[in-house]
């Protein structure tokens, strides 16, 4: 079993060695299947320790690799933790990732750099399954911080391009503010735990502290400002819509299956801690539910199909961790598992149109392209029905199961905030697909006669991800019995506490999210296939995101450049380089005037003797 754990982890970062080292020298084909081939390792050695999770009955264990840090109130190891949850986002991890891998073959097939993409998607891989494997806090930081330079790699992977610059340096920066307070929150750990182990820390939690500690409090808040920023919540959101930038592949691995899921992984596996800060679980639910609302008005004003893909990701984290701010994370992991699948499906079907209209992603140049694309629109429509909540597919299982928790728990101003936003996803990713494939062609003849359907290296994936969209919803949802994912996740105290998710389908809240989706949806299609030519341009506030980047750089990036100039060009070159020229002068000036003394005369030495001497006898004088 040791063995099937530590391939699983280190298959991926053997495979990103080898494309690096020999980037130069291997063809595409070789890359390809390397890249993919590791990463299928590591999907064949999880989906092994599942199976023997549930039929051999293994219990959760820590398995421990080397001593890391054997130092007093620290003592890391490497050690990995096996259980319901880490197994479960290896299996997102590893599984949504290979089908990316397998699209990428098709997607980069034009790239002169084919092998650097496929060892940094590697890279992305193995930094995630760190990140959920770790035992400990420190080590799942080297993961977290893993991600962070595997996604800037990736979102720069076209670093001649000054927009994908820019975004790569954008996600970076603004991850690192999140992550200061993470690693403030990680050196608290230690100094009140005396250890960074997370099973400890869970177990020790509940006997040293009371509900609503002040101390439990700061430390989950430094935690939850890590997790904005990696999950981009508000006020840290403003990276992943630019992360667009980068190639639509690293776009799906990134939404779906990687870095975005990280900040409610941490959430729900530090949940014993949170569980003891009522008021953080409070400004959690309400971040969660604000960036929801916030990130679907901004998606309905885009006319950049990957962008409203993006803000969709940032509206359905907020769900997820409105679910996490009611206790509910059983109901945040399972619309963590479906959205992996959705947004998976809907950022690839989107790629297979921006590759064969060659990097096209703007929506008003579209239009009628149902005909060029017979398959892929039909992808797309089951990832927007899927996360639009209706029914039976994937979302209407997971993410009204997340408004029911809100509404029972009786926090009635936040579900309506969700409700509103469910009703918006159904419209703005209705209005994506008729802007899209629907209407009339709004292209050139000469480039309509250019674009066909995706070869089926890139369908393939897909209609894999498009099954899991249909279907996927069932892993959490059982008619009269306890549905297989809450009954794994059980064991790992990731239970349904509030109600029995097989009673939800038939609770008035979970009628008016559905009839909300349908409305959400039937009015996108009316307006968008009937008026879509006469109603305008989307409205500059929502297009533009409420003008939150803008004022970002009016607030915070200005000032910094103006000081920062004010340093380089004023207080560096006259304060700093001035004292420094200062100090040199009077050096020079002194070692001249001591110049002067050694004249190598002994009248003039015998003459300083004389001098000396006399002020030393008038000191002990006086």
């Amino acid at each position: 079993m040791e063995y099937a754990i530590w391939i699983g982890l280190f298959a991926p970062l053997l495979g990103f060695l080898i494309l690096m080292t020999s980037s130069y020298y291997v063809s595409q084909k070789v890359a390809g299947f390397i890249g993919c081939a590791t990463i299928f390792t590591s999907l064949v050695c999880f989906s092994t320790l599942l199976w023997m999770y549930q039929f051999v009955l293994m219990e959760p264990q820590t398995v421990t690799l080397f001593r890391w840090i054997p130092v007093e109130s620290i003592n890391a190891d490497f050690a990995l933790r096996i259980d319901p949850l880490s197994l479960l986002m290896t299996m997102i991890i590893t599984g949504v990732g290979f089908l990316i891998h397998v699209y990428s073959n098709g997607y980069m097939e034009h790239e002169e750099d084919f092998a650097r993409f496929f060892a940094c998607l590697n890279f992305f891989v193995f930094a995630m399954l760190l990140l959920v494997l770790a035992a400990n806090l420190l080590l799942l930081f080297v993961g977290w911080e893993g991600v962070g330079l595997a996604s800037y790699l990736l979102i720069g992977y076209w670093y001649t391009r000054p927009a994908a610059a820019q975004a790569a340096v954008k996600a970076f920066v603004v991850n690192r503010i999140g992550d200061f307070g993470f690693l403030l929150g990680l050196l608290l750990t230690f100094h009140t735990f005396g250890t960074g182990d997370i099973a400890e820390i869970s177990q020790a939690v509940g006997e040293r502290f009371a509900m609503g500690a002040p101390l439990l409090t700061i430390l989950t808040l430094l935690f939850f400002m890590g997790a904005t920023g990696k999950s981009a919540q508000i006020p840290l959101h403003t990276w992943l819509p630019d992360a667009m930038e980068g190639p639509t592949p690293v776009s799906a691995l990134i939404h779906a299956a990687t870095m975005v899921t990280a900040g409610v992984y941490l959430v729900v596996r530090m949940s014993a801690v949170f569980g003891l800060a009522p008021i953080t679980l409070q400004i959690v639910g309400v971040i969660g539910a604000v960036t929801s609302l916030f990130a679907a008005l901004c998606a309905v004003g885009q006319t950049d199909l990957k962008r409203v893909l993006a803000y969709s990701t940032v509206s359905q984290l907020g769900l997820m961790f409105l679910a996490c701010g009611a206790g509910a994370y059983y109901a945040a992991m399972f619309h963590l598992t479906t959205h992996a699948f959705m947004k998976g499906l809907l950022f690839l079907a989107a790629g297979n149109v921006v590759h064969m209209m060659h990097g096209s992603t703007d929506m008003n140049k579209m239009g009628g392209l149902w005909k060029k694309f017979p398959i892929t629109h039909w992808f797309f429509l089951i990832g927007v029905l899927a996360m639009s909540g209706i029914p039976p597919f994937a979302a209407f299982f997971s993410k009204d199961l997340i408004l029911e928790q809100e509404y029972i728990a009786g926090f009635d101003v936040l579900f309506c905030i969700g409700l509103a936003a469910s009703i918006l996803t159904a419209f703005y990713l209705t209005r994506a697909y008729f802007l899209t494939f629907m209407g009339s062609y709004r292209l050139e003849d000469k480039i309509l006669k250019m674009i066909k359907e995706a070869p089926a290296i890139m369908l393939i994936p897909v209609s894999v991800l498009a099954l899991f969209s249909i279907c996927g919803g069932f892993l959490g949802f059982a008619f009269g019995k306890t549905p297989l994912l809450e009954r794994f996740l059980a064991e790992a105290g990731i239970d349904h506490t509030i109600v029995l998710s097989s009673h939800f389908f038939f609770e008035p809240e979970t009628l008016i999210s559905m009839i909300g989706g349908l409305l959400g949806l039937g009015t996108a299609a009316v307006l968008y296939y009937y008026y879509a030519d006469k109603l305008g341009a989307p409205i500059q506030l929502l297009r533009r995101s409420f003008y939150v980047d803008e004022i970002y750089d009016f607030l915070i990036v200005r000032p910094l450049r103006a000081l920062a100039n004010l340093i380089a060009k004023v207080i560096e070159p006259k304060i700093f380089d001035g004292i420094i020229q200062l100090v040199v002068k009077i050096t020079q000036a002194t070692s001249r005037g001591l110049q002067k003394v050694q004249s190598g005369q002994i009248r003039s030495y015998v003459a300083w003797m004389v001098v000396g001497t006399v002020i030393i006898i008038a000191y002990f004088i006086f």
